[in-house]
């Protein structure tokens, strides 16, 4: 790739396009944005566009050319992105489609690579990638009740942040892509660990409000002791590896190709706590975040 690598962004405005935008305007990479969020990425990311080393343009002005990579956000595809009114040509163009694990592959015929996010909290609100229990929890949690609790299957909780930065160091580098890899957390959280976090967080929020804070609201709660699990699947008993990855997602892939990017590998930093919170606060005042 060029030493300045141009870097398309397209698909659905989501929370994580965000976040991958304000990651690589810290590079010095030219972003290439669909008209439809420009003014809003400009707007939002104003300081960082004045002092920093990044450049910013209009899809309808940069038209994607050999060295260039597409990152396609969601169920999307290119008659949908504005500006691009045909599809590009091929040749030397990568393609990375990047999506929830929920959401259906894009029916593009030709990605070159496919990034699958498992369990992801958002920083900014949006009613398609909130987790569906946060939305149920919320209301319950105000109006004094405790919500059913379903006995859904464990989540492997990822914060944004990680995401977008692993997107980033990826990009940044000079090697493709892996075809296919998955992101995720390493730790196991059961419907109900996750509940009392978000419970936690919601009560202190609230007491912090209001000025009245109980002991329980005072007491320095510890996040729950959940062990990690290793990057591979293997076949641990007493499941055979078709079984484990049923379960939990592979992540050997990304971690491979982030340790060849910068020698790092997979290791996300932002404790869960934390992306509840940031997600939490999105929800009560979706004006601050929102997208």
């Amino acid at each position: 790739m060029a030493e300045r690598p141009v870097i398309h962004i397209m698909g659905e405005s989501s929370s994580l396009v965000y976040a991958t935008i304000e990651r690589l305007l810290r590079t010095n990479a030219h972003l290439v944005i669909e008209p439809l969020i420009i003014d809003a990425i400009k707007t939002t990311f104003s300081a960082e566009l004045e002092f920093g080393h990044a450049s910013v343009f209009s899809s309808t002005d940069v038209a994607p050319s050999s060295g260039h990579r597409v990152l396609l956000f969601g169920h999307a595809s290119f008659e949908e992105a504005e500006g691009w009114s045909k599809q590009p040509e091929l040749n030397g163009i990568e393609l990375i489609h990047i999506h929830a694990a929920e959401q259906k592959r894009a029916s593009l015929g030709w990605p070159d690579a496919e990034v699958i996010i498992h369990d992801m909290i958002p920083m900014r609100t949006q009613p398609f990638s909130l987790p569906a229990s946060f939305t149920a929890w919320l209301p319950a949690l105000g109006s004094g009740k405790d919500p059913s609790l379903s006995m859904s299957q464990d989540h492997w909780w990822i914060a944004e942040l990680d995401v977008a930065d692993a997107l980033v160091r990826l990009l940044m580098c000079d090697t493709p892509f892996p075809p296919f890899c998955s992101m995720s957390g390493r730790r196991a959280w059961s419907i109900q660990q996750t509940y009392e976090e978000f419970s936690l967080l919601y009560k202190r929020t609230m007491a912090g409000q209001s000025g009245v804070f109980g002991v329980e609201e005072l007491t320095a709660a510890p996040a729950p002791h959940i062990e990690l699990q290793p990057l591979v699947i293997t076949d641990q008993p007493p499941m055979s590896i078709e079984e484990n990855s049923s379960i939990r997602p592979d992540l050997s892939s990304v971690h491979d190709a982030l340790h060849h990017a910068d020698g790092d590998g997979w290791r996300p930093l932002v404790p869960i706590r934390t992306s509840l919170m940031h997600c939490l606060a999105s929800m009560l005042d979706p004006s601050q975040f929102n997208v």
